[in-house]
């Protein structure tokens, strides 16, 4: 009993204590309990103000909502908007190398040397001109004693050739009847192998004083001395009767004059009977002395070029993996009207195994057909090659280093970042809305988008161009509107 009513009175102690609390308390809960009541108040006017008005296009900060704007058909004029179909590709995604175009060494430059000793008598090309594989260069005279000494020997050997064979025909018929024994005629016939023998050696002593097999041949048809021949391009084949060079405009070598705007040239054979060469440099005039070894013309052979990438030697790795891979390399030329020049389908022929000292680059080679952009023909019937690529000239060189498969690929000003965000512009009916992805990669041309589902290919139209242009206009909205994203235009609060 005395038990129960200690408990009672504990109790009425208690909440004696609280109320005296609350009391003392009460500005500091009073605004809480109002402040939420008036937002429950507030709530309920907002459902009823909006109850069922329609929300399309609008952009309310919360959910799944992205900001939209909306442009007119001049401002989508005035900015040469243009939209693009989502869809799926491949990308390869590539560094850039700088590289030089260059002469191929060993291949692109040939020297023409002097022979045999001889004065020059005539020339039949000048400087910078195109010529063909057996085009004329220039005539000498030979002057060398031992050149006519043993051109000398080889005719009076052919000569006791011919008069062998006049005594073993004479003599066949005697020895047939047996009026003279075969003894006779064997040693005609030892004779004439002895001579043979002599002729043969007489022929490599002339090919070794500079005689080409054609002019020897000369000598044994003619049965003359060769006191005048003619040094023609190597790799063609002497005609048998004097022509005109390649360089008249007459010579059925002769290509077409095509305009100076390149358009669907094919590249140039590359048959040693076919190919250009330009005459860089001619070292001799008429009545020149020269000596054998010493240099008559240089030509070019453009018709084949290398490029040259200059590599760091961090990304040597990268660029032995796209040559162990055979992966394709694309390369740009900039051109006079800014429109850049393509070439895709190149192929690394190697991988230089040292590195600079100095600048720590990395060569790399790539083969080059090089093709003619126009001929010309001067006042003297001379043609006269330009050529679309020349040594010198800078390229930028793209090497494939990763393939990415079913991506989206768009242009680089199709997409806008703020911070660690990436946006584009999809099209909402006559609304542009900012769409948040995901970007895999991006350089100064092109962005590829991961395929995640926030836009949907064969279906979705994305802005192609100006995203920043756009970006910075949904901004001015938001900020006229004041709401920090949220439109209320055409609203009535």
């Amino acid at each position: 009993m005395k038990i129960g009513l200690k408990r009672i009175v504990i109790g009425l102690l208690l909440l004696t204590v609280c109320g005296a609390t609350a009391v003392a308390t009460r500005p500091q809960w009073g605004k809480w309990v109002n402040g939420a009541a008036a937002d429950s108040k507030d709530d309920g006017h907002a459902a009823d103000v909006h109850a069922g008005q329609g929300h399309e296009g609008h952009d309310h900060g919360g959910g799944d909502t992205k900001p939209v704007l909306t442009l007119s058909e001049q401002a989508r004029e005035n900015l040469g908007l243009e939209m693009t179909e989502i869809q799926l590709t491949d990308y390869w995604r590539t560094i850039q190398i700088p590289g030089i175009v260059a002469e191929q060494q060993g291949h692109s430059e040939r020297r023409i040397p002097a022979t045999v000793s001889g004065i020059v008598t005539k020339l039949h090309i000048f400087p910078g001109q195109s010529v063909r594989p057996g085009d004329a260069l220039m005539d000498i005279q030979p002057t060398s004693e031992l050149l006519t000494t043993t051109q000398a020997s080889l005719l009076r050997t052919l000569k006791d050739i011919e008069l062998i064979d006049l005594e073993l025909k004479r003599i066949a018929p005697f020895v047939e009847s047996g009026s003279l024994p075969a003894k006779t005629k064997l040693e005609k016939e030892y004779e004439r192998r002895r001579l043979e023998a002599m002729q043969l050696v007489q022929t490599q002593e002339l090919l070794v004083r500079g005689l080409s097999p054609e002019q020897i041949n000369t000598i044994v048809d003619s049965k003359t001395l060769i006191r005048q021949f003619t040094v023609r391009v190597p790799g063609g084949v002497a005609p048998e009767k004097p022509v005109e060079p390649m360089s008249r405009a007459s010579d059925a070598h002769s290509p077409a004059i095509v305009p100076a705007r390149l358009v669907n040239v094919e590249p140039q054979p590359t048959d040693p009977k076919d190919r250009i060469y330009s005459v860089e440099s001619v070292a001799v005039y008429p009545g020149k002395l020269v000596q054998p070894g010493e240099a008559l013309v240089e030509l070019a052979l453009h018709t084949i070029l290398d490029l040259t990438g200059q590599a760091f030697e961090r990304d040597s790795p990268l660029i032995l993996r796209t040559l162990q891979e055979n992966w394709p390399v694309e390369a740009t030329f900039e051109t006079s009207d800014g429109t850049p020049l393509k070439r895709e389908g190149l192929k690394i022929r190697y991988l230089e195994s040292s590195v600079d000292g100095l600048s720590r680059i990395q060569k790399f080679h790539i083969p080059l057909v090089n093709q003619v952009l126009r001929a010309t023909t001067g006042d003297d019937g001379i043609i006269y090659h330009a050529w679309l690529f020349r040594p010198g000239q800078r390229v930028r060189l793209s090497v494939p280093v990763e393939k990415l498969t079913q991506r989206i690929v768009l242009p680089a000003e199709a997409v806008i970042q703020e911070g660690a965000d990436a946006y584009v512009f999809r099209a909402n009916g006559k609304l542009l809305e900012r769409v948040a992805i995901v970007v895999e990669f991006l350089d100064a041309r092109t962005a590829v988008i991961k395929n995640d589902g926030t836009l949907t290919p064969g279906f979705d139209l994305v802005a192609k161009n100006h995203a920043y242009q756009l970006n910075l206009e949904l901004k001015k909205k938001m900020g006229e509107g004041g709401g920090g994203g949220h439109s209320h235009e055409g609203h009535n609060h």
